[in-house]
């Protein structure tokens, strides 16, 4: 395996038709409620960078999401913030282009996941999983 492919298989790059998508844990980026990038998450972070760097894409969306806990607003502000974060982080550590990068934050909207289960009760498995920043590499 090369290491790109090494690489992809680390962060769980998966190929659909808005290109590559990388999926990182808002756990694994954050503490819980903040948008500041752990040092933990730097090492992921800097594989991303490695990738973005050997695909070359156009461009790349960097989408913040949340899980359906507390207000729309702050939900729709805390997601586009982690998103923000990725993108400095990126930009300033890594040297990726700033305009080869857009950012937006769904809050809740666009679960992977229900965070409820069947009977109404919570599902803190799902509403982890819905915590999460996508990166699309565009081809």
């Amino acid at each position: 395996m090369s290491t790109i492919e090494q690489v992809r298989s680390d962060l769980g790059a998966t190929q659909t038709e808005r290109g590559t998508v990388v999926a990182l844990p808002g756990d694994v980026l954050f503490d819980y409620d903040k948008a500041e990038i752990r040092d933990s998450a730097k090492p992921t972070l800097a594989k991303l960078a490695q990738l973005i760097a050997a695909d070359k894409p156009s461009s790349i969306a960097i989408e913040g999401h949340t899980d359906s806990k507390g207000e729309d607003a702050y939900n729709d502000r805390l997601s586009r913030a982690r998103a923000q974060a990725v993108y400095d982080f990126l930009k300033d550590v890594h040297s990726v282009a700033g305009d080869s990068m857009e950012v937006e934050g769904f809050g809740e909207k666009r679960p992977i996941t229900p965070n409820t289960n069947e009977d109404g009760s919570d599902n803190e498995d799902g509403r982890q999983q819905n915590r999460r920043v996508e990166v699309i590499l565009k081809k």
